[in-house]
């Protein structure tokens, strides 16, 4: 079998050599064997220097990066070598040096364990470092994400030099040395990972280029993500751009709730419009979503575990990621194209200089097609069948008067929201906390949001553990004077378990993931002093939820629904909508 070292250290030297890096120091030792035979490979495409001490080597190679302003590489063995670097990489980050430190380490059942030239290099240099990575230990067979993820972490390594100091903590098991099958292994990517753009503040103009250029023609998608606009200037901004891009490229937009994206109102013309019910057909093979070959992407990491996958499986020839930061934010570690992009700097794109450069527009078209019979199954379904969690989001939706700010818990609200909240022409604020996707503080979030802007009526929807966990935030309410309308769904626990392989294994599914709870909330609402509603069906639930964003009060409106229903509801949507779309060409 191929030595896994040997596959983990030239996959990642690789991708180093193809992001730039030309300059590399060594030192002796054992453990970095695989890192230094992988180098070796480039001696005559690199400069590569020996030195027998770490403290001088250290400075020799700040030198070189200081002399080139380009990143130089430092490689040591484990254990105290690396902390001779200290002093130079001290000096390093005063001077804003790009200095590369690739420290080999001891496996995991090494650390801890009293194991000879053994220490904790998890973090070694502190704040001293711009970026810090600890790196997988290597696999025998490892999976396309794992490799693909090697890459991007050298190229985005590469790219933070420019910051300052960056350490990356490779561990390697025994042997080191190559073995007699490692060739079988070798025949891996050695083309650039990703190109970063070197702007600090919006790189609109690579876009453009690049949709002019090399991704024209091409089958692709412009997808918004979580927090892509925070404010309605943002919006109205970002939409103008992209309803010239989506014109000039063929490429449908697909857009997050929260993205504030699919609210702007501003769309001139339906082709144009950002679609929202795309979890529901995604998978559908008459779609040929698995055929794009361009994504262009905003925002978070797409919500969806359908986009999610789409993402990680297809075979994209250009992932073009607009950072608002610079930031990396994509588990796929496909993008091909990170650049700045400030949505307040989205100027509407000029038309193609050449007239002859036609966009694909069948399959935008195609999309466009399944998105209405989506949403046409889905109106129809909610008027005829049984309330969900789902159907309450939907309306919540629908009944927001323009202006309004919608906030979506964690975990099912949010998803609901993505999924069933359909797009409108009534420009709108959505927001949810997909940082870290948590279920702590969202009511206090929201009220939070409220503040911000106390003209306009504010919505939440909570499921019923993410309001319990911050009950004491209604607090608020009435010491700030905040109006708001809280929506819970309360499913009687956890009902996101329900969606995971771990709702067979009962008992132990019922007793520790749904934790049902029994809790009457209009307890709460008295003792905050909200008004009350209970609302179990459609007409109730648009009836009062109508009269509580109307009267600018604040209200707690129940919606007690069953979970198991509300999986069978939307399974049974998704599969009609499936089955129609599929059907679409017939």
């Amino acid at each position: 079998m191929p030595n896994a070292n040997t596959l983990y250290a030239n996959v990642f030297v690789d991708a180093l050599v193809a992001a730039g890096l030309k300059r590399v120091c060594f030192l002796p030792g054992s453990r970095h064997t695989p890192l230094i035979l992988a180098f070796a490979r480039h001696r005559d495409a690199i400069d590569i220097s020996s030195h027998l001490d770490e403290r001088s080597a250290a400075f020799f190679a700040l030198g070189l990066a200081t002399a080139s302003n380009e990143a130089a590489a430092l490689v040591c063995t484990s254990g105290s070598a690396a902390a001779n670097f200290f002093p130079a990489i001290i000096e390093a980050r005063q001077s804003r040096a790009p200095l590369l430190v690739l420290s080999a380490d001891r496996p995991p059942e090494l650390r801890h364990s009293g194991s000879n030239q053994t220490i904790d290099q998890v973090k070694l240099y502190g704040d001293a470092v711009a970026w810090f990575v600890d790196a997988p230990l290597p696999e025998a067979d490892p999976p396309p994400l794992a490799l693909r993820n090697l890459r991007t972490l050298a190229a985005r390594a590469m790219h933070k030099t420019a910051r300052g100091v960056v350490h990356i903590n490779l561990p390697f098991r025994k042997p080191f040395e190559p073995g007699e099958d490692d060739a079988e292994a070798m025949n891996i990517d050695r083309g650039q990972a990703t190109r970063f753009s070197r702007e600090k503040r919006s790189d609109i103009a690579a876009l453009d280029n690049l949709l002019r250029g090399e991704t024209r023609g091409k089958r692709g998608i412009i997808y918004f993500g979580h927090g892509s606009c925070r404010t309605a200037d943002e919006a109205r901004a970002l939409t103008r751009w992209a309803a010239r891009a989506a014109r000039l490229s063929g490429f449908p937009i697909l857009a997050e709730y929260t993205s504030n994206m699919r609210n702007t109102g501003l769309a001139a013309d339906e082709r144009y419009e950002p679609l929202g019910a795309y979890e529901t057909y995604i998978s559908a093979a008459a779609c040929e979503f698995k055929s794009i070959e361009v994504l262009i992407r905003f925002g978070r990491p797409p919500l969806s575990k359908s986009m999610s996958d789409l993402v990680g499986g297809a075979d994209l020839k250009h992932h073009i990621y607009c950072s608002r930061d610079g930031e990396w934010a994509d588990d796929s570690h496909s993008i091909t194209d990170l650049l700045h992009f400030d949505p307040l700097c989205a100027a509407p794109m000029p038309e193609a200089q050449d007239p002859s450069a036609t966009a694909e527009t069948a399959f935008r078209d195609r999309i466009g097609r399944a998105e209405k019979i989506a949403w046409k199954v889905i109106d129809k379904e909610l008027e005829t069948g049984d309330y969900f969690d789902g159907a309450v989001v939907y309306d919540v939706a629908d009944l927001m008067p323009a202006g309004g700010l919608i906030f979506a818990g964690n975990s099912l609200p949010a998803r609901h929201l993505d999924q069933f909240g359909k797009p409108g022409d009534r420009p709108m604020l959505a927001f949810a906390n997909r940082g870290a996707s948590g279920i702590d503080g969202n009511i206090s979030t929201a009220l939070g949001i409220g503040a911000a802007y106390r003209d306009r009526p504010l919505a939440a929807i909570v499921g019923d553990i993410t309001f319990y966990h911050d009950m004491n935030g209604l607090l608020a309410i009435r010491r700030c004077g905040l109006p708001a309308t809280i929506v819970v769904l309360n499913n009687g626990g956890g009902g996101i378990f329900h969606r995971l392989p771990i709702r067979r294994f009962e008992p132990a599914f019922s007793d520790y993931f749904i934790t049902a709870h029994g809790l009457d909330f209009s307890h709460a609402a008295r003792l905050y002093g909200l008004d009350y509603r209970r609302a179990d069906d459609r007409p109730a639930f648009r009836r009062a939820f109508s009269e509580a964003v109307a009267g600018r009060g604040s209200t707690l409106i129940e919606v007690r629904t069953d979970a198991l229903n509300d999986l069978r509801r939307r399974a049974g949507i998704m599969a009609t909508i499936r089955a129609e779309v599929e059907e679409m060409d017939a």
